[in-house]
């Protein structure tokens, strides 16, 4: 009969488990259909202006332009973003970040729609302090920038 207990004891605690890890999942599908990313990289790699982002992308070593024109912020892995904007074509984000006035320009392929730890093995969230609030609606494919 312990046994039995154990069993089904064990069996709920794994269930309530799975319960959360859904849950959790489905918050973070919620943060990135609402324009939520988490940065990939570390460094200054996001840029006041599309042209120099463009630029950035366009050079052939990998020692950030920043260091030359001085107008770049500091991405670091796992710092959420909002994307308020997007040019394909150049592979680019228009992004919002925490504390920062201004929108920035980052590649997109800096961004991850899945979560990524920061550099104390936490998962930031848009509802953390100091986070970026929604300010404006999502943008829709329409909204754009081209």
């Amino acid at each position: 009969m312990k046994l039995r207990n154990f069993a089904l004891f064990t069996s709920l605690i794994l269930a309530m488990i799975g319960l959360v890890s859904a849950s959790l999942a489905s918050d973070y599908t919620d943060w990135v259909a609402k324009g939520y990313r988490w940065s990939l990289v570390n460094g200054p790699y996001a840029y006041t202006s599309e042209a120099d982002a463009k630029k950035e992308l366009s050079r052939p070593t990998k020692k950030p332009i920043s260091e030359k024109i001085h107008k770049a912020y500091y991405l670091r892995p796992g710092k959420v973003v909002f994307v308020v904007g997007a040019d394909d074509t150049a592979g680019l984000s228009k992004i919002r970040i925490g504390g920062v006035v201004s929108d920035l320009w980052t590649a997109t392929k800096n961004l991850s729609t899945r979560p990524v730890k920061n550099a104390v093995g936490k998962i930031e969230m848009p509802n953390m302090e100091g986070a970026v609030p929604i300010l404006t609606a999502t943008p829709t494919p329409a909204s754009r920038l081209h």
